[in-house]
């Protein structure tokens, strides 16, 4: 079976100079290498109908020749580094002065390709001895191919007209743009008959098609469709020694009852996990090993809006009911509870923090396009600190709440270029290290990641070491919505349930050990 995906592209950069003793002056110019360019594939799921017990590896075709541009935006001056895709044995390479550039690099394609088209596109700066940048391309194209086996040669892509496929190893292929619905037509060699199949392209997908004969006596030809769901993963070139791809190891499915889970605490090596929007008023303590709930906590005083975090300090565990996906709630909740009567009881009352946001003025409902979205906090120096899930930008804005009942205004601290949409946080008591985990545009062609921040100034999080590590794709995972680090920076990660139509991934649990990513 070929892989269930169209894999995003990576290019690499070595942007670097000459060392200089203290005695000379800075070095003002440096020498850009382009070192490679990698593609990777993973098994990251398939929908009902996916032959999983297949694999075929698949390399993409790419053009021989491409050129990166690279701008100074302060002079516009203009720089060119001619390199093959699919060869980097050779030594691209040209120098530049220090300053600030814009590249890109394009390979263009009509609707029916030979090759696979890309664009990358990013910016850097080049004002030290050494550094290092990685750019990532993307590609408006699926992928169809044939098995080369029980029929006539070269089959076709009729679009008003025959579009011929082009014969690689043991497959027929052609990358076509998104949207465009051609009608596959393949003529089998038994009976010479002509069997014909409609596809509507999208993006990432690899639509593979092979014939077969079936073992009835009558001799039928069958055409088996392995059709992959969009995932869309990368591998990048480890920076320093942090790995920007990484799988955390599955623990189990979750119990049907907290199919929704959408955060995570552990608390004296228990695990603790809740709900989302409109559930039960339930915490719920799960068993690591298997995802089966096996103690119930209520909280008699209060509603689950829309619960999407947990957060704990010594004494006391938070729940954030702060999801906003319309941007227009004016009843922005944390609950406060004391943490041994969550461990010892079934029930349990909570205190209340109402609060606002400092820089927010407008309450109109912007359904999934507003940046006052919120699922992720934790505890930390007597206050509450707050991540939102930004709709329209792809960042996320940091704010401090007390942490004591009443109301109260969130003061905004910063924001940072996450590239997605953050879901959980959790930081380590005892280090401070801290994880953000995430995911990108909603949907099965999404992917998940966590963000590590450590090293900072003060509580200046932003302003320390940062690292992203990309953990795979929703349609495995499922919705990757809770995370918690322990004290020696290993943890667990929880996801929620997706279902569309007739596809769904179940709630799971995974866990992770970061011990030597810090």
């Amino acid at each position: 079976m070929l892989p269930r995906n169209i894999p995003t592209i990576i290019l690499v950069l070595l942007v670097f100079s000459g060392c200089f003793s203290k005695e000379d002056k800075p070095l003002q110019t440096g020498t850009v290498s382009l070192g490679a360019l990698k593609m990777v594939t993973y098994d990251t799921g398939n929908p009902s109908n996916g032959k999983t017990e297949e694999t075929t590896a698949w390399s993409h075709v790419l053009k021989s020749q491409a050129v990166l541009k690279i701008i100074n935006t302060k002079t516009l001056d203009e720089y060119f580094l001619n390199y093959d895709p699919n060869d980097f044995s050779g030594n691209y390479q040209l120098s530049l002065p220090y300053g600030d550039y814009t590249f890109s690099s394009e390979i263009d394609g009509s609707e029916y390709e030979n090759y696979l088209p890309y664009l990358t596109t990013g910016s850097f700066r080049l004002n030290a001895p050494t550094l290092k940048i990685t750019l990532q391309a993307e590609s408006p194209y699926g992928l169809i191919t044939v098995e080369n086996s029980n029929i006539e040669p070269n089959p076709v892509l009729v679009d008003s007209q025959p579009i011929a496929m082009n014969l690689l190893g043991g497959y027929y292929y052609k990358y076509v743009l998104k949207d465009k619905s051609p009608v596959l037509e393949i003529i089998e060699s038994v009976f010479e008959n002509t069997i014909q199949r409609s596809i509507t392209v999208l993006p990432y997908k690899h639509y593979n098609y092979m014939v077969r004969i079936s073992d009835g006596s009558g001799k039928i030809i069958e055409l088996i469709m392995t059709d992959f769901e969009l995932i869309e993963e990368e591998l990048l070139v480890n920076i320093g020694t942090v790995p920007t791809t990484y799988t955390p190891t599955f623990v189990s499915m979750l119990a049907e009852e907290v199919n929704e889970s959408s955060a995570l605490a552990s608390i004296e090596g228990k695990l603790y996990t809740i709900n989302d929007a409109e559930k039960e008023n339930i915490i719920y303590q799960i068993e690591a090993s298997t995802g089966a709930v096996i103690k119930r906590v209520r909280i008699t005083n209060a509603v689950n809006t829309d619960w999407e975090s947990l957060a704990q300090s010594e004494s006391h565990l938070y729940i954030g009911d702060f999801g906003n996906n319309y941007g227009n709630r004016q009843d922005l909740t944390i609950l406060k509870m004391v943490k041994n009567q969550v461990q010892t009881g079934t029930e349990v009352s909570a205190e209340k923090i109402f609060f606002t946001y400092a820089d927010q003025t407008s309450f109109a409902t912007a359904t999934h396009n507003n940046n006052f979205d919120c699922e992720a906090f934790f505890f930390a120096n007597d206050s509450l600190h707050l991540f939102t899930k930004n709709w329209v930008d792809g960042k996320t804005k940091y704010y401090t709440l007390s942490s004591q009942p009443g109301n109260h205004i969130a003061k905004l601290k910063g924001e940072f270029p996450v590239n997605g949409l953050i879901t959980a946080a959790d930081i380590n008591p005892l280090s401070g290290d801290i994880v953000m985990l995430g995911y990108e545009n909603p949907g099965l062609g999404s992917k998940s990641f966590v963000w590590l921040f450590s090293g900072y100034p003060g509580f200046d999080i932003f302003n320390g070491k940062n690292s992203r590590i990309n953990i795979g794709s929703p349609a495995t995972l499922g919705q990757t919505e809770g995370i918690v680090i322990n004290k020696d920076n290993s943890g667990f990660i929880s996801s929620e349930k997706i279902q569309l139509g007739a596809y769904s991934v179940a709630s799971q649990l995974y866990k992770f050990d970061f011990k030597a990513y810090f």
